[in-house]
C-alpha cells in the first residue's frame, strides 16, 4: 500500500474540525492579551498596570509557540480518531464494501494505492431495493491490516500527547493531563471498545464538547490564562459547526448504518429530521455570521439617508423664578450623522457576502443530498468563520 491511501484514511477534510476551534481560541486569546496593555492615563500609574504589562510581555513571548503546539495537538488528535474510527467500523463490518476494489468503474488512481469513493449500496433492511451512494473508500476496507491502522492511530496519539506535554511543561497547567486523557479517551470510545457511543446516537454531543467547549477555550486558556465571552461565542459556533460536519458524513451513511446496527442521530431521528436538524444547526451557527460582517456596510447606507433614528430623553434640573428647584424630562427624535464606508467596513462587507455565498451553497448541497460536496463546504464553513475572529483580533 502506497502513502497516498494513508494519506487519504487521514480524511483530511476533517481536518477543519480541529484546526478552526484552534484559531478561534488563539484569537480571543490575543485579544485577551492585547487589552493588559490598556491603563488609565493617572500620574501615578497604578501598580497593576506595571503588573498587568509584564504578564502582557511574557504571554505575548510564548504566543506563537503555544499556538503552533495547540494546533498540532488538534491535528494529531483528530489523524488518530480517525484511524481509530476506520480500525473500529473496519473489524466490525460496518465498512463492507467501502474499500478501493469495490468502486463501480476501476480507476487509473488504484493502481497507485489511492482509495477512490467507493460505490455503497444503501442496503435498507424493510426490502425497498437498493441505492448506490459514493462514499470515500476506508483503510480496513481496501485491505490494509486493521493492526496497522491501529498502530498508525496510536502512533498519532503518541505525537499529540508530546506536544500536550510541551505544553504543559511551558504553561505549568499540569492538569491539562486530565484533559489529554479525557480527549484520548473520547476519541477511542466513539467507534472502540465494547459499547462505543457513537453507535448510540451520542456522537454529536461529544463532538459539540470537545471540538468546540473543550478546543476553543482550552486554546484560550492555555494561551492568555482567561476565558473570555468571546471565546464562549466562538466555542459555540465551532461545535455546532463540527456537529454539523458529523451529521452530514452520518446523513450519507445513515442507510447502511441502520443496516450495520450502527444508531447514529441521524438513524435515531430518520433521515429527513436529521436533515433538517442539520440545516438549522448550520444556520444558527453561522448565517449570524455573515450578517454581522455586512450590518456596519448596512448602518452606513441608512445614515446616509437619515437613519437609523431613535428617540433620546434627556432630564433637567433648575430655578425657577421663585427660587425653587424644579425638575423635568424631555425628548426628541436623533437620527445619526451621515458616516460614508471607509475601508474597514468595505472589508466586512466583502467578507459577509463570501459567508452568504458558502451558506447559500452549503445549505443547497445539504438539502439536495448532494454529500460530496456539503461536506467540504462545512469544512470550509469552519475556516471561514475562524478567519473572521482572527481578522477582528488582528484590528
Amino acid at each position: 500500500m502506497g502513502i497516498a491511501i494513508w494519506l487519504k484514511g487521514m480524511r483530511p477534510q476533517t481536518l477543519p474540525a480541529s484546526v478552526a476551534p484552534v484559531v478561534i481560541g488563539a484569537a480571543a486569546a490575543w485579544t485577551s492579551i492585547r487589552q493588559l496593555g490598556v491603563c488609565a492615563l493617572t500620574y501615578p500609574a497604578p501598580e497593576s498596570c506595571a503588573i498587568n504589562r509584564a504578564t502582557q510581555t511574557t504571554l505575548e513571548s510564548r504566543f506563537w509557540p503555544l499556538a503552533i503546539l495547540c494546533t498540532l495537538v488538534a491535528l494529531f488528535l483528530q489523524i488518530a480518531v480517525n484511524f481509530a474510527n476506520d480500525y473500529s467500523d473496519g473489524v466490525r463490518g460496518v465498512d463492507e464494501g467501502r474499500g478501493a476494489a469495490s468502486s463501480a468503474s476501476p480507476t487509473s488512481s488504484e493502481s497507485h494505492g489511492i482509495p477512490p469513493a467507493a460505490v455503497v449500496p444503501s442496503g435498507r433492511c424493510d426490502g425497498v431495493a437498493a441505492t448506490p451512494i459514493h462514499a470515500p473508500a476506508r483503510l480496513v476496507a481496501s485491505g490494509v491490516p486493521p493492526k496497522r491502522v491501529l498502530a498508525a492511530a496510536g502512533v498519532a496519539a503518541a505525537l499529540a500527547c508530546l506536544c500536550g506535554l510541551a505544553i504543559i511543561a511551558i504553561t505549568g497547567y499540569w492538569w491539562l493531563l486530565i484533559v489529554g486523557v479525557c480527549c484520548l479517551l473520547a476519541g477511542w470510545c466513539y467507534t472502540g471498545g465494547r459499547h462505543p457511543y457513537g453507535y448510540a446516537g451520542l456522537g454529536e454531543l461529544f463532538v459539540f464538547v470537545f471540538f468546540g467547549l473543550v478546543a476553543v477555550l482550552g486554546t484560550q486558556f492555555v494561551l492568555c490564562g482567561t476565558v473570555t465571552a468571546t471565546g464562549v461565542l466562538g466555542a459555540v459556533q465551532a461545535g455546532l459547526l463540527s456537529c454539523v460536519l458529523l451529521m452530514v458524513n452520518n446523513l450519507r451513511d445513515v442507510d447502511s448504518d441502520h443496516v450495520h446496527g450502527k444508531r447514529t442521530l441521524a438513524v435515531r431521528l430518520g433521515e429527513r429530521r436529521a436533515r433538517i436538524l442539520a440545516v438549522a444547526s448550520y444556520a444558527v451557527a453561522f448565517v449570524p455570521v455573515a450578517v454581522m460582517a455586512l450590518s456596519p456596510l448596512v448602518l452606513s447606507a441608512l445614515s446616509l439617508v437619515g437613519l437609523p433614528c431613535w428617540w433620546r430623553t434627556s432630564s433637567w434640573v433648575g430655578i425657577n423664578a421663585s427660587g425653587e428647584q424644579e425638575s423635568g424630562s424631555s425628548g426628541g427624535w436623533a437620527c445619526a450623522l451621515p458616516s460614508p464606508p471607509d475601508t474597514l467596513t468595505w472589508a466586512m462587507a466583502a467578507y459577509g457576502v463570501v459567508c452568504l455565498a458558502i451558506a447559500a451553497l452549503t445549505i443547497r448541497a445539504m438539502l439536495r443530498r448532494d454529500h460530496a460536496h456539503a461536506l467540504p463546504s462545512v469544512g470550509l464553513s469552519l475556516l471561514v468563520c475562524a478567519v473572521g475572529y482572527a481578522g477582528l483580533a488582528a484590528i
